[in-house]
């Protein structure tokens, strides 16, 4: 029973770690952080038309603050970078359910007649696949949230 329970805290939380990211992804979006590729400035604004991503979305000064890029970095944007890092680790995720999934195939074919380790090995199969799907129901619902709160026409 403590095992099931330890199994549902960690599916649990890594479905919280992608729910709590998700809103950002839209908001960093809306409040305009963008880049400006003429300037090299990064600009930042709340708002639609004022805001700083006006100059990526065609039009506007922009408003907030600038910041340079004297250093020379590469231009991408916080959310190119945010969706980069959940991808990643969508994949990290996957590789992991896996993995899990062929260790709990190979424990279940050398349990033999053992019953108790057969049952062992049916368990870590199905906690492998109950932890994929929450991971990958988890990627489906940040890219609703990201569609419906980005405002544009994007189907997931």
């Amino acid at each position: 029973m403590k095992k099931k329970l330890n199994q549902f805290y960690c599916a649990l939380t890594l479905a919280i770690i992608g729910f709590s990211l998700s809103p950002f992804l839209a908001l960093a979006q809306e409040w305009g952080v963008g880049y400006n590729s003429s300037t090299g400035n990064i600009n930042v604004g709340v708002g639609s038309r004022g805001s700083g991503a006006a100059n990526v979305w065609g039009g506007g000064s922009g408003g907030g603050w600038a910041l340079t890029n004297p250093y020379g970095l590469p231009s991408g944007s916080l959310l190119g970078i945010a969706s980069n890092l959940l991808f990643w680790l969508l994949a990290v995720f996957a590789i992991a359910g896996i993995v899990g999934f062929v260790l709990s195939g190979i424990f279940y074919l050398l349990a033999g007649a053992d019953e108790d380790n057969a049952k062992k090995g049916k368990a870590g199969m199905t906690a492998s696949i109950i932890g994929i799907i929450v991971g990958l129901s988890g990627f489906i619902i940040m890219q609703a949230v990201a569609a419906l709160l980005g405002g544009g026409s994007k189907t997931f």
